[in-house]
Order: C-alpha cells, then structure tokens, then sequence
C-alpha cells in the first residue's frame, strides 16, 4: 500500500512538472540570447566562428533549423531537444551523436542547470523567434 502511494504520489508530482513547463513561455530574446551573449557569442563571431557555428549578427537563423557542421543532427531541431546538436553540446561532447569537440563553453565553467533548462524548453516549445 505504502509503494502504491509512493508511486502515485511520483507520478502526480512529475505530471504537475510538466505542465509547470509547459505553461512557461520562453522568450528566445528575452531568455535565450541573453544566455547566448554571456557564454557563447565570444567564441562565436565572424572570423573566429569555433566549430563552423556564428551567432553573430543574427544568432536565431544561423541556428534554427541549420545542419551543424561536426554533427549529422540539426544545430537546433525545434521541437526536439534531444536530436539538437546545439542543445547536447551543452550537457556533453557531442560525441554521443556522431559530432566532435568539447563540452561547451569551452574554457569556462558549464551552463547552470537552469540555464541549460531554458534552453531545452525553449528547444522544446519549437525554438520561435521570440
């Protein structure tokens, strides 16, 4: 009886989650590119674009929907966190789908949790140009 009221108490608690998400409307301008501009544009302007990728003048459409160039994956597949090169760059090497390179930022400390979560929603919410 006690493991039944566990398990419903775990499914209620993670289905309350996810609605909480969901209902959370990320703003790639307001939420995203901040994160962007803090830890990533550096690395990733004209001329110096590391890995192929710029995010500079216009980060939105030179990731959204764009073949990555170390990975067989789209840099972000909107819709799909998990099968957006961008999106496992910054939770592992990329290596786990066929790409190369360093967990990102490189020589910095990795996104907080939080962080790396409002990018997954926003990934999730299908990447609007917002």
């Amino acid at each position: 009886m006690i493991r039944l009221l566990s398990l419903l108490l775990l499914v209620f608690s993670h289905g309350a989650h996810a609605q909480n998400s969901a209902s959370t409307e990320v703003s790639f301008e307001n939420d995203v590119m901040p994160i962007l501009n803090t830890y990533c544009v550096m690395c990733h302007l004209p001329g110096s674009e590391q890995g192929g990728l710029g995010l500079y003048p216009d980060a939105w459409s030179r990731i959204v929907d764009v073949p990555s160039k170390q990975s067989p994956l789209l840099q972000i597949k909107p819709g799909s966190p998990d099968e957006s090169y961008f999106y496992i760059k910054l939770i592992d090497s990329g290596k786990s789908v066929g790409g190369s390179g360093q967990l990102m930022p490189v020589q910095q400390a990795p996104l907080d949790p939080k962080q790396i979560e409002t990018i997954r929603l926003w990934i999730e919410q299908g990447a609007p140009n917002n």
